[in-house]
């Protein structure tokens, strides 16, 4: 008897068994998608594996086999498996991961035409560099040498590259795609925002492969945005090869790649990579890893910031390179001075920050300001009782926003709930309310009334969630606008030539969140920010305003010292037992009902302690969000020996909380609200 285990993209934590008929016994293989009954129906599912003997009870059959050529590789249903070991996730909802939705829904187009573009992608060759490349600089040259000994060996390796800002990263990446596309390998290209992705695409497209006929991209992007049509024709494409090189965000990371020679991880210490929202909750450079090893490929890990985790890994004994590049590519340009400003007690900007905008605006040069904020204020206070305006779904201040013909109103960042500002207290009634905190709205604010005259544009998620970065981009990059006011999206890779002045309107925002990863945040976006400062023919400078000028985070930023920062960082994690010294788990109990949400909390925190030691469990407590629109959480850690991980997953999966209450367990979480 042929059997085939069966995986279903449901919340199943284990395959099926189910009898192969004679008639489909050619048409099955191990990734197929199949149609087979499961409970009073029938449901799709993938075919993990194939084997023959005899089953001790009946089995049910097969009912059809929904495509020809198998969706899902070996190596995509070995990562399967990992991801839901890695994370404590079920088996099924990592299939389901793998399989996006539009592929589920449809079986595969057939025709002529894919066939035609299969053979027209075979035979397209990466272009050769141009007579006219510029010569590299010795880091660049050094760091293309490294990773292409391993890259032609076809042998899995790791690299970081720690490179200081307008460091040439990108001219490395590109060089090291063209030799692993060479010979029909594909590569992959991680980028933290899909904003980021249409740039790279461009520059990848016209450069790796300048002569790809019309509608038969080699270069594909790969994001949530883009239509289903669009992500069928890449999911295919790379599944049969077409497809070359992908450029997206964390989520490509789970392409059917076919022969993956090289992944880059851009930024890769920036907390989008990591996947919080939906199941499985896993990282994009644990997966790339993962995948690697599989294989045989090279993963290149870009970063002027790294990660501490990723720092540590390199530094001898772990299993990835460190490679630097210390001297930017444009002659003459340096890594811009940093200076250290009290912050204002009263406004947004303080003299020596406003005196310096002037002086950019007299040379007609550009800035940017630094806030990590947006809205206009963060939050609505009673001066006379201290009532603080909250959302009555999520328990969270109200932001205060200014919202174009609307006015001021509040709005939680949480459950998207807004409404016009009360004009007296909520809890003595007295027209007593002032607005504290500052946001990107109410700098603009502030900078447009004491420079007249001066143009300036908003880039935050407001903004962005209406009208896209590239636009914004465009207009500052083509002299739009002489100051561009914004989050940590100013932040990103972007190249602005006439930039010369970065100011941070209040470092210490990200130093004051209860994460332990709070001071790396805070250094890794400072740096990020300053490397947008000086980046072609004139100097540029930094200027942060802080109210705790001594701190080491803030101390490592003026020093430009990442390298040193990381060292005592790690110092502190070893001796309070946070990543990478330990595994971190959190998990957390969701639920209408306040009493079933703490008890199931109280009782699997009795569970973990007594199966694990009293040490390694921190909580329960109520979450930071104590309440999600309308439902109470509380919220345990983990803090385990990487030894004792699997057991440890292992009593995760044995905790049963009360049926009303939903427990969400995140390995190496990112986020602790």
């Amino acid at each position: 008897m042929r059997i085939a285990e069966v995986g279903f993209p449901l919340l199943l934590d284990r395959g099926f068994d189910y009898e192969v008929p004679a008639a489909l016994a050619s048409a099955v293989s191990v990734g197929t998608r199949v149609r087979a009954p499961l409970g009073p129906r029938s449901a799709v599912g993938v075919v993990l594996s194939l084997r023959d003997g005899e089953s001790p009870r009946k089995l049910k059959a097969l009912e059809a086999a929904l495509e020809s050529e198998p969706s899902l590789t070996p190596e995509m249903i070995e990562l399967a498996r990992w991801l839901a070991r890695r994370y404590c996730a079920t088996l099924g909802e990592c299939v389901r991961a793998l399989l996006p939705s539009e592929i589920l829904r449809k079986s595969e187009r057939k025709g002529a035409a894919a066939a035609a573009a299969a053979a027209v992608f075979g035979e397209l060759e990466p272009a050769a560099p141009p007579a006219a490349a510029f010569e590299l600089t010795p880091s660049q040259s050094g760091a293309l040498a490294r990773v292409s000994s391993a890259l032609d060996a076809r042998r899995f390796s790791a690299h970081l590259l720690f490179g200081v800002p307008a460091s040439g990263k990108t001219e490395v990446y590109l060089r090291l795609i063209r030799r692993a596309v060479a010979d029909g390998g594909q590569a992959l290209f991680l980028v933290p925002e899909i904003s980021l992705t249409r740039p790279f695409f461009e520059h990848f497209s016209k450069t790796v492969f300048p002569d790809a006929p019309a509608g038969t991209p080699p270069v594909a992007l790969w994001h949530s945005q883009l239509g289903q049509r669009e992500r069928r024709e890449v999911w295919f494409g790379l599944r049969r090869g077409g497809v070359r090189v992908v450029v997206g965000p964390r989520s490509a990371c789970l392409l059917p790649f076919r022969a993956l020679r090289l992944a880059v991880i851009d930024e890769e210490q920036d907390e989008s990579y990591k996947q919080d929202g939906q199941l499985p909750y896993y990282h994009a450079r644990d997966v790339v890893l993962q995948r690697a090893r599989r294989f045989g490929a090279s993963v290149v890990l870009g970063s002027a910031t790294p990660s501490v985790e990723s720092f540590q890994e390199s530094g001898g004994g772990g299993e990835i390179e460190l490679i630097e590049m210390r001297e930017r590519v444009f002659a003459g340009t340096f890594a811009p001075p940093v200076r250290i400003l009290d912050r204002p007690h009263s406004g947004c900007l303080g003299p020596d920050l406003l005196q310096a905008l002037k002086d950019r605006l007299e040379r007609r040069e550009q800035s940017i300001l630094l806030v990590n904020r947006r809205g206009f204020s963060n939050f609505a206070i009673c001066r006379r009782c201290g009532w603080v305006a909250r959302c009555p779904a999520c328990e969270v201040a109200l932001i205060h926003h200014h919202d174009g013909l609307l006015g001021y109103t509040l709005r939680c960042h949480h459950c998207g709930r807004s409404g016009p500002v009360p004009k007296l207290c909520g809890e003595c009634h007295k027209d007593a309310l002032a607005f504290a905190g500052i946001g990107t709205q109410k700098v603009i604010s502030e900078l447009r009334a004491t420079l007249p005259g001066v143009r300036a544009l908003r880039l935050d998620g407001d903004v962005s969630a209406e009208r896209g970065d590239a636009e914004v981009y465009r207009r500052f990059l083509g002299g739009e606008a002489d100051v561009l006011v914004g989050t940590k999206l100013v932040a990103k890779g972007f190249h602005f030539p006439r930039v010369t002045l970065v100011g941070v309107v209040d470092a210490d925002t990200m130093l004051h969140m209860p994460d332990f990863r709070s001071a790396e945040r805070t250094v890794q976006l400072l740096l990020q920010a300053a490397g947008r400062a000086g980046r072609a023919e004139h100097p540029g400078e930094v200027l942060l305003q802080t109210a705790r000028p001594t701190d080491y985070a803030i101390q490592a930023v003026a020093r430009g010292d990442y390298a040193g920062f990381c060292r005592q960082e790690l110092e502190f994690r070893r001796e309070l037992r946070y990543p990478p010294a330990a595994v971190l788990v959190r998990a957390v109990f969701s639920g209408k009902n306040e009493a079933a949400v703490k008890s199931g909390a109280e009782d699997s925190a009795a569970v973990l302690r007594a199966a694990l030691g009293e040490e390694s469990v921190i909580g329960p407590a109520p979450g930071l969000l104590a309440r999600y629109k309308g439902s109470h959480r509380w919220h345990l850690l983990l803090k385990v020996d990487p030894a004792r991980l699997d057991a440890a997953r292992e009593t995760l999966r044995s905790l049963d909380p009360p049926s009303s209450v939903r427990l969400k367990i995140n390995v190496d979480p990112y986020d602790f609200v």
